[in-house]
């Protein structure tokens, strides 16, 4: 969408608060990274983690940028139009959701937040969407789905926002009407979704996680609030976690919004939505739904664990708070196996341990997915984790602790980055109680073969921490490595 820098200037507001050259001067599109500059674009400068944008703008105006946004005053062609800004992430996501038109304006938005859970949520909400007869886009952690008929693999959880507004393009010209968002706080907090309003939203729960970027729990708990305190449409569903302490939190901080709580316990006064009756075992998942109104929903779902359970107690209160019929709730609830590298349960030969993969990578989620196995295990429970590098330290003595809930352990790497896996380790370990016995070993593969081919029937494997990705980070370069193709492999060899 060609329009006037002027234009996006009104848009920026307050936040640009030094502009000059030709203002009047067309411009289309925009893109944080010089190396994909087309000519008429506009560039702008953020200064991230491990380089500084500014120090690319010569490259951008090589490659045709016709004008700039940037936090630092620097030397610019004679007219090129500019403008200074206080925060230049959020600048971009105003600029980008401008060069593409608005697009989230025209969906029904529904997102979805919190520490874990949210990829799970989001492919059963796309489901329950699509049997209620609804086109619907997804932008989430494994892939992004904008209503083609392909998928395509996902970048981040949710990606910078040029990347994200042309999702949300693409999905309205493939005429889908509503758009499954996770939101991470990474995005709230650097205003990747603009001005975008939400018509519905779930909390799953919030455990230490990005604390490294974050810096303390209670930033990072701000970032995922405005989601609800600022994003919401009037009047539109602010569906809560009640059974996380950080929901409590929530729902106490949000008086004037239409909160929704839910909760698996029966009792709890302020839940909308609560389990009346819940059994589950390997095949999955069969509870009664009852909400405040007095309407009760029979669900039946392939996924297990409790914590599965709480996910689809909240899709469903959504999924009621929007009016959609019990029929297509139910039918895509049922239909729904999850995402891969969410509980994953990988076919193995006779005589090979039962092995899952899961993303889980914090010590809250280690612990939930370990609960959920230990009752479906007949004989020992193995657990295969690392931590990954240059992220939050703290968590890694943390994730030893859970792992303490299986029979076996196995430390390994995960993403390593630019930090040495030895390294890692070392601050994993300490962690362990003393008495407990666990196996180092830093390379992933042969960590997997050890753990698989030391254990056989009855017994049951866990690949924690990688999930659907499909490759291992090592000092900044992605090899490609997947848990449940080198899973396969090693137990079709034995």
């Amino acid at each position: 969408m060609a329009v006037a820098f002027a234009d996006y200037l009104r848009h920026l507001g307050s936040l640009a608060w030094q502009s000059g050259g030709d203002l009047s001067r067309t411009v289309a599109g925009a893109t944080c990274d010089s190396r994909q500059v087309r000519p008429g674009e506009v560039f702008c400068a953020m200064k991230g983690e491990m380089t500084d944008g500014h120090e690319y703008i010569p490259q951008a105006l090589a490659r045709g940028a016709s004008a700039v946004i940037c936090e630092k005053a620097v030397e610019l062609p004679s007219g090129l139009p500019w403008a200074l800004v206080n925060d230049a992430f959020r600048a971009f996501g105003l600029v980008a959701e401008m060069a593409c038109g608005f697009p989230a304006r025209n969906l029904r938005m529904l997102g979805i937040t919190g520490t874990n859970g949210k990829t799970t949520s989001a492919w059963l909400l796309r489901e329950i969407l699509r049997q209620d007869g609804r086109k619907t886009g997804m932008v989430g952690t494994v892939e992004y789905d904008v209503g083609g008929p392909s998928m395509l693999t996902a970048d981040r959880t949710t990606p910078t926002p040029f990347v994200l507004q042309g999702l949300l393009s693409e999905m309205r010209a493939n005429a889908c009407t509503d758009a499954v968002l996770e939101v991470s706080s990474h995005a709230l907090a650097q205003g990747r979704l603009g001005t975008a309003c939400f018509d519905g939203a779930i909390f799953t729960n919030l455990t230490r996680d990005h604390l490294d970027y974050h810096r303390d729990f209670d930033n990072y708990y701000n970032c995922k609030k405005r989601l609800f305190a600022e994003m919401l449409k009037e009047g539109a569903p602010a569906v809560i976690n009640l059974d996380a302490a950080s929901g409590h939190r929530l729902w106490r901080e949000l008086p004037g919004a239409r909160r929704l709580g839910f909760s698996l316990d029966d009792s709890c006064a302020e839940a909308f939505a609560c389990v009346r009756a819940l059994r589950q075992d390997v095949r999955g998942t069969v509870m009664t739904v009852a909400f405040a109104d007095g309407v009760s929903w029979e669900l039946a779902s392939p996924l297990t664990g409790r914590y599965n359970a709480e996910t689809l107690l909240g899709v469903a209160c959504l999924a009621h708070a929007l009016d959609i019929a019990e029929t297509a709730v139910r039918k895509g609830i049922s239909a729904c196996h999850g995402a891969p590298g969410r509980l994953q349960r990988l076919e193995v030969p006779a005589g090979c341990p039962d092995v899952y993969v899961d993303y889980a990578h914090t010590d809250d989620a280690l612990r939930k997915v370990l609960g959920a196995l230990r009752p479906l295990c007949q004989g020992r429970l193995c657990v295969v984790f690392g931590c990954g590098g240059n992220r939050d330290r703290t968590k890694r003595p943390k994730m030893a602790q859970a792992a303490c809930l299986a029979d076996e352990v196995i430390v390994t790497s995960d993403n390593p980055r630019r930090e040495k896996p030895l390294d890692i380790i070392a601050d994993i370990l300490p962690g362990f109680p003393a008495g407990v016995a666990y196996q180092v070993e830093p390379d992933r593969r042969a960590a997997i073969a050890l753990a698989i081919r030391g254990h056989r029937t009855g017994d049951i494997v866990l690949l924690a921490g990688k999930g659907h990705e499909d490759y291992q980070e090592i000092d900044g370069v992605k090899h490609h490595f997947n848990d449940a193709e080198v899973a396969s492999e090693i137990a079709g060899n034995i």
